[in-house]
């Protein structure tokens, strides 16, 4: 479980502040809000315009008076990288403090092997060598998300019961490049960019279920309005649905993953069509249009149902965000799904429990890049 406990000082509760509020700030205000002196905030305004992460805004303020002066958070004043490791592709970008990506590399390969971080430490050189030195100065951390666990206690990143990797082996990689290097579960970074860039602004608790190759699952808790959080992944893609069903590579059968991940459901559509290789390719040309089609994806919806019931049971929680390829096709089975959901529901709370993330499958590579900058800055 990661745990973020925020520096309990003045200046790490300003920046906090500043960066959910982002514009159209004064001195006032913040005095006001966080119940700290103004001289106080003053003094930490003055350290954040000089080492600019603020700017000035044109003063504001009617009449012939003296105009208060506003501040914003400033454009680009950090960097980071993020890596997402999947089955058969890794995705590395640049991005700065607000989640905008400046680069983006995607190289198709199977990364899950034993030379996993070998791989990664070659494509990063690469990558820094395209980055140019301004940006490269302001470059506080490198983060990377694994289909998987980071036992931190056994020093073990755990990408399937056969493939463990030393996790000493990322420290040498920080070493190498002399960065901070953080690698967690990508349901634990789709958590992290739901929080600061996604929905999960609203919300001091929820759940970030990802389908992607496998599930994953994260439930992410707020502790305090200072902006302490947790997050913890869980292993839901072995949640059993069906004792006698489908033989999983963990020697157990009928794991969820093996029915509702983004690779369940490509292997039974290209069953029927060995063109459907990419979730896009099930909704055009109108596949779900033929009986045939329709009824595969039906099956599949069912089978999702069947997981998020379990979920919710388990955890009543807030809010459930799915994330992933398959939530920029919401419209075509959102309905059908919360109605196998909630059909003869006995559930606390009702269908607006579930959303649909807006960062789509983007949500893994923001999050890896944006775990450096909260673990430092916050």
């Amino acid at each position: 479980m990661y745990q973020k406990k925020i520096k309990e000082n003045n200046e790490k509760k300003v920046f906090h502040y500043i960066y959910q509020k982002r514009e159209n700030l004064s001195i006032a205000d913040i005095s006001n809000d966080l119940n700290i002196s103004f001289p106080t905030i003053k003094t930490i305004i003055n350290k954040f315009l000089k080492d600019n992460i603020i700017k000035e805004d044109l003063k504001v303020g009617t009449g012939a008076g003296r105009k208060a002066q506003n501040y914003s958070l400033e454009n680009n004043f950090v960097y980071s990288i993020g890596i997402s490791v999947h089955l058969k592709e890794l995705k590395i970008v640049l991005g700065n403090e607000r989640g905008d990506i400046i680069k983006e590399t995607i190289i198709k390969e199977n990364f899950l092997k034993n030379n996993l971080i070998e791989k990664i430490d070659e494509i990063l050189e690469e990558f820094l060598l395209e980055i140019n030195e301004q940006v490269e100065k302001k470059l506080i951390g490198i983060g990377i998300s694994v289909p998987g666990i980071v036992d931190k206690e056994n020093n073990i990143i755990e990408i399937t019961s056969s493939l463990r990797i030393p996790l000493n082996k990322i420290q040498n990689l920080s070493q190498k490049y002399n960065k901070k290097i953080l690698i967690d579960n990508e349901a634990n970074l789709c958590a992290i960019s739901e929080k600061f860039l996604g929905l999960g602004k609203e919300f001091p608790n929820f759940i970030v279920l990802n389908i992607g190759d496998i599930l994953n699952m994260s439930t992410f808790t707020e502790e305090d309005d200072y902006g302490n959080f947790s997050f913890k992944a869980s292993r839901i893609n072995h949640m059993n649905i069906n004792f006698q069903g489908i033989l999983c590579e963990c020697g157990n059968r009928g794991c969820w993953g093996k029915y509702a991940s983004e690779i369940a459901l490509l292997e039974k559509f290209n069953n029927l069509d060995n063109n459907i290789t990419k979730i896009k390719d099930i909704f055009k040309n109108d596949y779900l249009i033929n009986e045939n089609y329709s009824n595969l994806f039906n099956e599949y919806i069912e089978y999702l149902a069947i997981g998020i019931k379990n979920i919710i049971f388990l955890y009543n929680p807030e809010k459930i965000i799915i994330s992933g390829k398959l939530s920029k096709y919401k419209e075509n089975f959102k309905s059908e799904l919360l109605e196998k959901i909630y059909s003869n529901n006995i559930f606390f709370r009702g269908k607006n429990t579930i959303e649909f993330s807006n960062l789509q499958e983007k949500g893994i590579c923001l999050g890896a890049a944006m775990l450096p900058i909260i673990d430092e800055l916050f």
